[in-house]
């Protein structure tokens, strides 16, 4: 029998209190610590999540994503249609060295020079190093068109000074780039850099409304100078994603801008018109022997400007060759006496009052009594005989002293009133710099009759062609005025529209501000200035023959200062007619000045019209109008408001008002140019745009750099266009037409 070993006691004790069952407060502890530990973590996530989650996503952003600037280019003007007028593009300038260059040729002098001072110090070193400098200044004037004394000082003064930058030129051309690398220098004394330029493709074309931008991309005149802010942009805001080494990391390729960029301005200018009213100025100029003219077709009904031309014509692309006083913009920044373009508007205001009526007897006795010298009679071609006048016959004749009776009846604040009305003496806001106000006298210099009979007939306070147009206005709607727009709206890289300037085109009512209160008074007015062109003064302007009415006046002011002891002068005039086209239905208002004309040349032989007729409004401005008018008409698509029968013999029915009719008019003139698709393989965007607008077509661009594929092949007919553009030398920004997004 084995013994039994006898348990120790401490164990056996041990052992019997492991036996006893947990108490209820010992075992609810040790359920809640697990549960207590996984609810402080759920909290934690919580607060990490939901309650600190904005602040956690932010600081791992801040640590993952930051934002970049990418380089802008300068925003596209447009016309109308959407055709670049000015585009961005890349030019080189040449930069020189000016030590490296010095030291280029004391090596060559002797090669053991290691710096310039000691070069400088020898005597004969420093003259052979004169004439070297000398020489390469000489021949890079040449290759740059540049004045070779100008280089030369520009050069020495760099190289005493120890320059190390210096720029030869800035934004050359591809010829003269080829003319200094031919002068064999090694890029680290000579190199090129691309640098942001401004490309014209239509050179000429309203030159004096784009302006242009100077060497370091601002705006300096025109368009570009007045949205100089929009166009150039403010540098593009992109979001990226950090790599290790805070570098980009473009997995789905360049992100969406997210604030910056550069804006693109829409013009109401239209090529077509544009160019060729500019084509008739600079004829009508020369045919004239004008020193200067200036053109402006506008929308009768938006105050949209069609047209506003200038002649000397200026070349945006050769400025330096153009002397400045071209690329002034007459229209906006001259204002003159106008003369008799006035009359309709006094006339019309004294009827507006029930001073006078169409059928009213004007007397043609005004005259001013003076106690110390003889009564003052305004200038006047009818016959001092006639003792009376028709109202229809002061326009249609255009007498001086019917319409200074005419405003006489009126009184001087009557008609100082209404000329505050048509915003005489006020700019009209149009969307260029510069713009002039004119001068209207205050009433209280109206001192006598002799001011309230001149400023009736358009003497004695100046405006600009601008506020002519703008007041004129008033006969296309029915006594309301329209103010003038030059820029439709400004769209941002996405075609999306930032600011509208004109109502019309972003869908808006046209604002008018009514002048003349019985539109009745308005539709005599102009029958007075129909007669103008149909038996008047005017009657070189009649385009009856094309179907179309005309109603306007002519004017022929002489010129101050050009006279003896500087006061008016019958031998210098400014020439101006204004007219409105369809008379029955205003579309356009045409306005054209001509200065200091030699007179038209098919009269010089006629001995029956005086010299001084030869020069006057209705011989030169009006024969011009004409032809503008006329061309207008037909580009627009006007509806003729007149028939005309054939001739029989010699004789020929008077025009008759045509019945409208359904559908629309498809106009005999222009005849369609028949344009074959040009090649524009390997040309770069800003070239592409130009040899487009040569051709007038608006192809698809896609893509930047030069172009690869076209479509159709040169030679093919032009139903649609589109080149595609591979990565190359010239960037330009994608454009939707914003009118698409109504």
């Amino acid at each position: 029998m084995v013994a039994v070993r006898p348990v120790h006691p401490v164990v056996q004790a041990v052992t019997a209190g492991a036996r006893l069952p947990l108490s209820p407060a010992r075992l609810l502890l040790v359920l809640l610590l697990p549960v207590a530990g996984l609810c402080l973590l759920m909290f934690s996530a919580f607060r990490i999540q939901v309650l600190d989650g904005a602040k956690h996503r932010k600081t791992v952003e801040s640590l993952s994503f930051t934002q970049r600037q990418i380089p802008v280019t300068r925003g596209f003007i447009l016309d109308r249609g959407h055709l670049p007028l000015a585009v961005p593009t890349e030019l080189p300038s040449a930069i020189v060295d000016p030590v490296q260059l010095a030291m280029r040729y004391l090596r060559k002098i002797d090669p053991g020079i290691t710096n310039l001072e000691y070069g400088l110090e020898n005597e004969k070193i420093r003259q052979n190093l004169h004439q070297s400098l000398i020489e390469f200044s000489t021949a890079a004037a040449a290759a740059l068109h540049e004045d070779p004394y100008v280089m030369r000082e520009k050069v020495f003064e760099s190289v005493l000074r120890g320059k190390r930058h210096l720029y030869l030129k800035r934004h050359i051309s591809e010829d003269e780039q080829k003319s200094l690398e031919a002068l064999g220098l090694p890029g680290s004394v000579m190199w090129f850099t691309p640098e942001d330029a401004r490309h014209y493709p239509s050179r000429s074309l309203a030159a004096q409304i784009l302006g242009f931008t100077g060497i370091d991309g601002h705006g300096v005149e025109g368009i570009e100078k007045k949205f100089d802010i929009d166009l150039a942009g403010s540098p593009a805001l992109v979001r990226v994603q950090k790599d290790a080494r805070s570098g980009m990391l473009l997995i789905h390729g360049l992100p969406d801008i997210e604030m910056g960029g550069a804006n693109h301005v829409v013009l109401t200018i239209d090529s077509r018109i544009q160019k060729d009213t500019e084509a008739m100025l600079e004829q009508g100029l020369a045919r004239y022997q004008a020193k200067n003219g200036a053109v402006l077709v506008m929308d009768a009904k938006t105050g949209e400007i069609l047209a506003m031309a200038n002649a000397p014509l200026a070349d945006l692309s050769n400025r330096s060759a153009v002397p400045m006083d071209f690329f002034r913009n007459r229209v906006v920044v001259d204002a003159y006496e106008l003369g008799s373009v006035i009359k309709p508007l006094t006339m019309v205001g004294a009827m507006d009052l029930s001073r006078v009526s169409a059928t009213s007897d004007i007397p043609l006795d005004f005259k001013v009594i003076f106690r110390d010298k003889p009564p003052w009679t305004p200038k006047d071609h009818i016959s001092l005989a006639q003792a009376t006048i028709k109202p229809i016959d002061i326009i249609a004749r255009s007498s001086n002293r019917g319409i200074a009776k005419i405003a006489e009846l009126m009184g001087e604040r009557a008609l100082y009133d209404l000329f505050v009305k048509l915003g005489f003496g006020q700019p009209t806001g149009v969307e260029l710099p510069s713009e002039a106000a004119g001068i209207l006298p205050q009433l209280k210099f109206w001192t006598n009759k002799v001011y309230l009979a001149t400023h009736s007939y358009g003497h004695g306070f100046s405006l600009t062609m601008l506020q002519l147009a703008q007041a004129y206005t008033l006969f296309a709607n029915e006594g309301q005025m329209v103010r003038p727009h030059v820029v439709r709206f400004v769209v941002d890289d996405r075609g999306e529209r930032v600011a509208c300037f004109s109502p019309s085109a972003c869908g808006r009512p046209v604002p008018m501000r009514r002048v003349v209160r019985n539109p009745h008074v308005v539709a005599e007015v102009m029958q007075m200035m129909r007669k103008v062109v149909t038996a008047g003064t005017g009657t070189r302007a009649d385009i009856s023959r094309f179907g179309y009415s005309v109603a306007g006046k002519t004017g022929t002011a002489e010129k101050v200062g050009k006279g003896e002891k500087g006061g008016y002068s019958e031998q210098f005039n400014r020439v101006t007619f204004i007219g409105l086209v369809p008379a029955q239905d205003p579309k356009v208002v045409i306005a054209v000045m001509l200065d200091e004309p030699e007179g038209d040349p098919e009269t010089a032989a006629d001995k029956n019209i005086d010299e001084i007729l030869r020069k006057d409004a209705g011989y030169v401005a009006a024969p011009l109008f004409a032809e503008i008018a006329r061309m207008v008409m037909y580009r627009l698509g006007v509806v003729p408001d007149l028939e005309t029968t054939a001739q029989v013999g010699k004789g020929r029915s008077a025009p008759t008002v045509r019945k409208k009719a359904g559908g629309p008019y498809l106009p005999p003139l222009p005849v369609p140019e028949k344009v074959a698709m040009p090649d524009f393989h390997g040309r770069s965007l800003a070239g592409s745009l130009e040899l487009m607008s040569e051709n007038h077509l608006n192809c698809q661009v896609i893509g930047h750099g030069q172009v690869v594929s076209q479509e159709p092949e040169p030679g093919g007919p032009i139903n649609a266009c589109k080149l595609v553009l591979a990565p190359g030398t010239v960037p330009g920004p994608p454009l939707e037409n914003p009118e698409e997004n109504e």
